[in-house]
């Protein structure tokens, strides 16, 4: 048997609805160096035999319903990827491995950079071994069972940039040998049972921009050496038994945009300093022992969307230049000793009583839940002047309008008397380009710049005047049938709305030269030289044209006998191409739209002549009506043998099943399906 995945480098199928059991035929693809089936419904055992692609570099299984086995850890599959030797990301997480981590996890390849093992129940300790994956950039144990303490080995593992422990069952002191990972950015170890002080020399680690302490039994002050974390994005300290003033230079965590240290029992004033945190998003200090006023530098966190001081012993007044905040969208001083009026300006007017719970002395509007504020005749003068005031400014805006209405009247009067012809414009116009703009764009047709030559064309990289990188399709208008596949291919990508084609620009039409001004494809995905040997691939691409403008399967219970897909489709040419046609694919309200009609036509006719029945009679890559095969986005042709060597599909919005047909594709390489609505089992016409 010729397997079809012997061949393969490629199988992205992450982030659809495939389901069944992973086909042992995988691990027949020995050339295979990323497989991604991330995000499915994949369901029983991982094949051990996984670790017989030696080539592989990236393995992505989360997120699917394998089952775990029965047996012990040294038969996982996890022990048969250490064949893998340049394996460099692999994620396993939500596989059920329930126990604990095979020994062999610390002889898996140095070249090693991602793991991710997050909810897996694996229990027990994190093996001593980890040091030896030298190469690890991000290593995530997040939500697991582990226990124990964390192994100074982790020193080892000097490129590491990332390291997720949250949510186990580690206990311990946090070890110094986290401050000898110079690359270190993100330390995220909430909710374990972690007990002592944090170690001073954490604020050494300037890369640092993520650090989660929450949720321990952590004890101690802040260390002043925290101030050293300019670039510090989100810090987490909450829950734990943190004591002491907050740091007097808080202030130079300039960089945060979170900042929690709820629940926990520091005291003593909020520094004033913390007003210097411009980018603070959300602060959160409730539940401590705070004293003093709220500070007065408050209304400089500008970005601030969240504010929690509830639960101190805050006293004095809310500073009436909060309302300054306009993001502000929560705010809780419940359970201080404030007093004095709350602001009603800005964002104030959109909280509740529940922002205020019992601060008796205060006062101010009904929908705070507190007693209106008493008024003076001071007050009350202040209150003429400001509505005098706003009398006065409405006054001056009404003259000022009624003048420049007057002003706009006379001027119309006058240019009616003018009778000056106005060429009105359209709303909105193509962009053009003349012949001398693609000379200079090409350096005149330069040698350098060309990307291919076609039977009806030559392509040409060109940079335009404003910068724009455009491949630029110039018409042979000598060859016969050039004029019309000119107009066809103008047609036929302007009214198409499938994100399967080049995108053109503009166009340059001359009664002597015509060009397409077209996206230009980095790879070169113009594939206009070489000739085609072989016409199953065509074959097959015209069937899954069919399939998927249709979204019918050659399959279908209403194809029997002389009625196949084929037929059903060649039948409805040319004027009631509408019945076939997948209706999702057309614009609402377009049914009857000449334009795309004649376009999907034009497809379907593409389609039709890529199935002849006689391979001599079918279109080849080459020349497909203006339209090439090996132009198509998504599709790349080999350069030797102009044939099908990499679909990339993902994230086109398709649905449905892998067809059957794929498996006619014996030059495919490279297939990428991920981000799309696909379903069922992987075809077996794959092995």
């Amino acid at each position: 048997m010729i397997h079809r995945l012997a061949s393969f480098k490629w199988l992205m199928l992450g982030n659809n609805s495939f389901t069944g059991n992973l086909p042992e035929f995988i691990s027949n693809a020995s050339k295979l160096t990323i497989l991604d089936l991330t995000n499915n419904i994949f369901s029983g055992l991982v094949p051990k035999s996984l670790g017989n692609s030696g080539l592989l570099e990236v393995l992505l299984l989360a997120g699917n319903n394998f089952i775990s086995e029965p047996s012990p850890p040294e038969s996982s599959f996890i022990n048969s990827l250490t064949n893998c030797t340049k394996l460099r990301v692999l994620t396993i997480s939500g596989i059920p491995i329930n126990g604990t981590l095979p020994v062999a996890v610390e002889n898996l390849s140095t070249s090693l950079q991602v793991m991710h093992a997050q909810g897996c129940g694996i229990r027990g300790t994190i093996p001593n071994g980890i040091g030896n994956l030298s190469g690890l950039v991000k290593l995530s144990f997040y939500g697991n069972d582990l226990s124990g303490s964390i192994p100074n080995t982790i020193k080892g593992l000097q490129k590491l940039q990332g390291i997720y422990v949250g949510e186990n069952k580690l206990h311990g002191s946090i070890p110094n040998d986290f401050c000898e990972l110079p690359e270190l950015s993100e330390l995220y170890m909430g909710y374990n049972q972690l007990s002592g002080s944090v170690p001073a020399c954490l604020g050494n680690i300037t890369s640092l921009r993520q650090l989660d302490l929450s949720s321990n039994n952590l004890t101690s002050t802040l260390p002043a050496s925290f101030g050293n974390l300019k670039d510090l994005l989100v810090f987490k300290a909450n829950l734990n038994s943190f004591h002491g003033n907050l740091p007097s230079d808080i202030g130079k965590l300039k960089a945060v945009i979170q900042l929690n240290l709820a629940y926990n029992n520091f005291s003593g004033d909020i520094p004033d300093s913390i007003g210097d945190l411009q980018n603070l998003v959300r602060l959160y200090l409730e539940h401590n022992d705070l004293m003093g006023t709220i500070p007065e530098t408050f209304p400089s966190l500008v970005s601030l969307e969240t504010l929690d001081l509830s639960q101190n012993n805050l006293s004095g007044v809310i500073p009436e230049s909060l309302d300054k905040l306009v993001y502000l969208k929560y705010f809780n001083v419940s359970y201080n000793k404030l007093h004095g009026e709350i602001p009603s300006g800005g964002p104030f007017r959109n909280f509740t009583s529940q922002s205020f719970l019992p601060n008796e002395a205060l006062c101010g509007a009904t929908q705070f839940g507190v007693r209106p504020c008493k008024t003076n005749s001071v007050d009350r003068s202040k209150t003429r002047r400001k509505v005098v005031t706003i009398c006065v400014s409405i006054a001056i805006s009404l003259v000022v309008l009624l003048l420049t209405f007057v002003l706009l009247w006379i001027r119309r009067q006058k240019s009616k008397r003018l009778l000056i012809k106005i060429d009105l414009q359209p709303v909105a116009e193509h962009r053009r380009i003349s012949y001398q703009e693609i000379l200079e764009a090409t350096n005149r047709f330069e040698e350098s710049n060309l990307l291919g030559n076609g039977s009806f064309g030559s392509v040409y990289k060109g940079v335009l005047s404003d910068g724009m990188v455009v491949a630029i399709k110039v018409f042979k208008l000598q060859r016969e049938r050039a004029l019309k596949s000119f107009h066809v291919e103008c047609d036929v990508i302007r009214n198409v709305r499938h994100r399967n084609l080049i995108k053109i620009i503009t166009s340059c039409s001359n009664p002597d030269f015509k060009a397409l001004v077209l996206e230009y494809m980095q790879n070169g995905k113009y594939g206009l030289e070489g000739s085609v040997s072989t016409s199953c691939d065509v074959y097959s691409y015209g069937i899954m044209l069919m399939e998927t403008f249709t979204r019918k399967k050659p399959t279908d219970e209403m194809f029997a006998g002389q009625m196949t897909l084929k037929w059903w489709v060649k039948e409805s040419l040319p004027s009631p191409v509408i019945q076939v046609l997948d209706r999702n694919l057309l614009r609402q309200g377009s049914e009857n739209s000449l334009a795309e009609v004649d376009c999907v036509s034009s497809i379907l006719k593409l389609a039709l002549d890529c199935t002849a029945e006689s391979p001599e009679q079918r279109i080849n890559m080459k020349d497909s009506s203006g339209s090439p095969i090996c132009n198509w986005i998504g599709i790349t042709c080999s350069r030797r043998h102009k044939r099908v060597a990499a679909l990339h599909l993902a994230n086109m919005g398709l649905v449905g099943s892998i067809p059957p047909s794929i498996g006619n594709l014996s030059f495919l390489v490279s297939l990428d399906l991920s981000n799309n609505n696909f379903h069922g089992h992987l075809p077996d016409e794959l092995d």
